[in-house]
């Protein structure tokens, strides 16, 4: 009973969620995947018939699988119990070798007890991090504790707000002063500001743009992903995450673009933000942040690959704020 209850905070710490009137059946969204796991007790005689509901189960899924956003269904059935052996073939023929374009069935067996995990012949044996979760909760331990704040508190993202204020009176100020290009040759960053020692230009350039393109590009992701992370920090960590993470950009800019003019903008500073989600996202699943990990990959493997297409964008504080971000995240995310 132990083992079980573990497993169940386990899958649902991971983000899994529990098939509506089913005990030990769950989902997974991880597009365009739809992922199906039913967990069988070894020690109960009907787990064989429950494997075979299971199975109609996945077949209706694929059918419905477009309503999901995704292309096809993979179904895993994960015997629980402590005899090692074969798996039961009966079971592995009759339910769990038909393959298809959208349906893909794999069946495991797991012992608690030795914490030895066995596929069909042809399977994997790791699927969606699953295998170490059975391996967590065979050992008795418990998930992993993120401290973060509760979402439904829905506090208000004080911080954001005044970036992006703070961003668009600048903006304003260039416009209409005329001396836009003065401000940002005395205030965004260049290596040569950096090695007269003007270190507040790492600061500065941040909230700087180049005009109403840049800041509404920015501003999307700052929205999107800043608001998530103040409500899941709180003020204070927010700051430390976002202006480190733009710190980390600049520092990156200076050592790595040979840009001998001036960079500005909040996109390192952004990307912090986009590296800490996808953080959060790989230990705990969409829940927060409305994206599975395979979806975040992907936005911010292209979202820097294009920087390297574009002429006049500095991806180097792309990447450095990326990693700042990365970094920084993963020290707030400390155990209770």
């Amino acid at each position: 009973m132990e083992f079980w209850n573990h497993l169940q905070m386990q899958l649902e710490h991971k983000g899994f969620c529990r098939v509506e009137n089913k005990k030990n059946w769950y989902w997974q969204e991880e597009n365009p995947v739809l992922y199906l796991i039913c967990l069988l007790d070894g020690a109960e005689e009907g787990w064989r018939e429950e494997n075979m509901t299971f199975a109609d189960f996945a077949g209706k899924m694929e059918g419905s699988v477009e309503e999901f956003h995704c292309t096809r269904v993979v179904a895993l059935s994960v015997l629980v119990d402590n005899q090692e052996g074969i798996l039961p073939v009966d079971s592995v023929e009759t339910a769990f070798q038909t393959y298809d374009n959208k349906l893909y069935r794999v069946f495991w067996h797991f012992s608690p007890e030795t914490g030895r995990l066995s596929a069909a012949q042809g399977q994997p044996t790791q699927l969606l991090g699953v295998e170490k979760l059975l391996r967590a909760a065979a050992a008795g331990r418990e998930p992993e504790v993120l401290v973060l704040r509760d979402t439904k508190e829905q506090k208000t993202p004080v911080a954001t707000a005044v970036i992006f204020v703070i961003c668009a009176a600048l903006l304003a100020w260039c416009m209409l002063s005329g001396q836009r290009e003065e401000i940002l040759s005395a205030y965004g960053l260049s290596r040569e500001g950096i090695l007269a020692g003007e270190y507040y230009r790492f600061f500065t350039c941040m909230f700087l743009h180049a005009g109403l393109l840049h800041l509404a590009s920015n501003s999307i992701y700052l929205y999107y992903f800043g608001v998530r992370a103040e409500r899941l920090l709180g003020t204070g960590k927010f700051l430390v995450l976002y202006l480190v993470s733009g710190l980390c950009g600049g520092v990156f800019s200076v050592l790595f673009s040979g840009n001998a003019g001036v960079s500005i903008g909040a996109s390192g500073a952004i990307y912090g933000l986009l590296g800490a989600m996808l953080l959060l996202t790989k230990k705990r699943g969409a829940r927060y942040t409305g994206m599975n990990y395979s979806t975040m990959l992907l936005l911010a493997a292209t979202a820097i690959g294009f920087g390297f297409l574009q002429e006049g964008v500095d991806n180097f504080a792309h990447i450095g704020g990326f990693l700042g971000g990365i970094a920084v995240f993963s020290l707030l995310l400390r155990k209770k």
